[in-house]
């Protein structure tokens, strides 16, 4: 901003400049010679009894300290001219030669010049210093001030405000995975997206990142849903680049003035709020509500608390069934990691799975996951259920080159058969560090653990890249399954998915069945296992044996698949 007052400063001082040149050297040469002749006039009246001699000397001296006079008038004017020349080359700024000027009228269309492009630098310097320069929206500072500028309007008129903050869904794995350059087109585009779904009186800012805002004066909760609607719809067909279509999912947190509050930083606080709430239900957005705040705010620190928390054995693993959909039989049970705090209950692993990423506590909890999976298959085997069980490996476990061996220790102490153990990965976790993940993999694959591609078709890899790796099946991502009977796109890509993964030799998992008609549409396309709802919900150990021992389940042996979901 100081660079900015500067310019301006600058700006004003050459247009005064300019146009004090502009006045001397429009009647230079007449004043010269007006002030020339009364001083010879003077002159003459005054020594014109003198000798002739004298009054020689006289006019010649006068004439030297006119020439001197002018000859200084002219080094200034170059003076002048040479500064006004190293500042344009400072600046960057070509001036015009003028040849056909004289010294004065060329110095002052230089000035001319010169003051346009200083103004013309200060408006783009101004410019730059409240906008994005990737997509050219306002950023944090314009939006602040145009939100603070809007909440006063509303004070005064008694209207609303409604206030959007926004984040990418997998945004990191883009750039992770393709590249910040295809992750700035992405942003490009979203940016364009937002812009025209909005009224010229709303305002959508980049704040940073990936994080985006939106302004809309006048909105109250109904129209606040309108736009999210909108904008859901505008995001939804995928975003071309490079000759990649991706999608850009959104999560969106909305504070309302005045229902929430009047103050800037406390709505963009709620706000913010909201949208991680949005996130972590995976539900696109959700208002602030007061309840979740004290909560959400106090989870901050969960993240420290975590390792101490793998110590004192306050983490619990629910178990899903999976399905072979051809026999009907249970044949394998995924383990979900919860966390069980003894200030806010049960804590889902979505708000604590990424912090331990990044403060690398997600090894010892990986290790935990197994060694108790492992251990509660034993314990199964016991009372005759016999189960493999599903392990979720992180991004950064797959990176971890000290796993494979690790992992092996935990088998031979529990003394379990690797072939039950279905390890899976997410397509982003293969595809940030390839070459890693297809080391770890191998050994992993060569000690007899099968391996599966979890939440397949959401990543950026394809099955001709999946050949390469040892990998055993791929799980299909719900978000193409539970709504497949509905959505004709959903079944022609869950059935392409299960055509070609057979004939690469891989088995299918379909994850979110939810639905008899889903059930049997997956059934119908030859798809291997099922997943979801429909089936169970994850619950405890204890819960999933006495419900696979029941005597429902002895009778009817999955022939009609609805009445044991019950």
């Amino acid at each position: 901003m100081k660079r900015i007052k500067a310019a301006t400063v600058m700006s004003q001082g050459l247009v005064v400049l300019k146009t004090w040149l502009g006045n001397l050297s429009a009647g230079t040469g007449l004043l010269v010679l007006l002030a020339g002749a009364m001083i010879w006039l003077v002159l003459d009246i005054t020594f014109q009894g003198a000798m002739r001699e004298q009054r020689t000397w006289m006019m010649l001296a006068f004439g030297v300290l006119l020439l001197v006079a002018a000859a200084r008038y002219v080094t200034r004017i170059e003076r002048v001219h040479a500064i006004v020349e190293n500042y344009a080359q400072r600046l960057g700024i070509p001036l015009p030669a003028f040849d056909r000027c004289n010294s004065i009228d060329r110095l002052q269309q230089r000035l001319e010049r010169l003051s346009e492009e200083v103004i013309a630098e200060n408006y783009a310097l101004e410019y730059q210093a409240r906008h994005d320069n990737l997509t050219n929206l306002p950023n944090r500072s314009l939006f602040l001030e145009r939100f603070e500028s809007e909440l006063q309007s509303a004070h005064d008129s008694n209207a609303s405000v409604a206030l959007f903050i926004m984040d990418l869904d997998r945004f990191k794995e883009v750039n992770d995975t393709l590249g910040h350059h295809i992750g700035d087109r992405l942003l490009q585009e979203v940016g364009r997206r937002l812009l025209s779904v909005l009224r010229r009186t709303d305002t959508v800012a980049r704040l940073g990142g990936d994080e985006f805002a939106v302004l809309l004066p006048g909105a109250d909760r109904d129209h606040a849903k309108l736009i999210c609607r909108k904008i859901a719809t505008a995001l939804e067909q995928p975003i071309k680049v490079e000759n990649l279509r991706l999608r850009a999912g959104i999560s969106i947190g909305i504070a309302l003035c005045p229902d929430h509050g009047q103050d800037a930083n406390l709505l963009m606080r709620f706000a913010d709020v909201a949208m991680y709430e949005a996130k972590r239900k995976q539900k696109g957005f959700a208002f602030y509500a007061a309840g979740r705040d004290n909560k959400s705010i106090s989870r901050l620190g969960l993240s420290s608390e975590l390792k101490e928390a793998i110590e004192q054995d306050q983490l619990i693993l629910d178990y899903q069934p999976m399905v072979d959909i051809s026999s009907g039989r249970i044949f394998c049970a995924e383990a979900l990691v919860r966390w069980n705090h003894p200030q806010y209950g049960l804590v889902p692993p979505e708000e604590f799975i990424p912090s331990a990423e990044q403060t690398g506590v997600i090894r010892p909890l990986t290790l935990w996951v197994i060694d108790r999976a492992l251990a509660q298959v034993s314990s199964w085997s016991k009372i005759g259920i016999d189960l493999s069980i599903s392990i979720n490996l992180s991004v950064r476990s797959l990176q971890d080159r000290q796993l494979p061996a690790q992992v092996q220790r935990l088998v031979m102490l529990h003394n379990a058969d690797p072939s039950r153990v279905i390890l899976e990965i997410t397509e982003s976790a293969i595809m940030s560090d390839p070459l890693t993940a297809r080391r770890v993999m191998r050994r992993l694959s060569s000690m007899g653990f099968q391996l599966s591609v979890d939440d397949f078709g959401t990543g950026y890899s394809s099955l001709a890249y999946l050949k390469q790796l040892p990998v055993d099946e791929i799980k299909i991502d719900k978000s193409f399954v539970t709504q497949m009977d509905r959505d004709e796109n959903d079944a022609v890509i869950v059935r392409a998915t299960i055509d070609l993964a057979h004939n690469l030799g891989l088995k299918v998992v379909a994850e979110g069945v939810e639905s008899t008609d889903v059930w049997d549409l997956l059934e119908m396309l030859g798809c291997d296992t099922a997943q979801g709802y429909f089936i169970r919900k994850p619950q405890g150990p204890r819960e999933l044996a006495d419900w696979i021992c029941s005597r429902e389940w002895k009778q009817e042996r999955w022939v009609t698949p609805l009445k044991l979901a019950k």
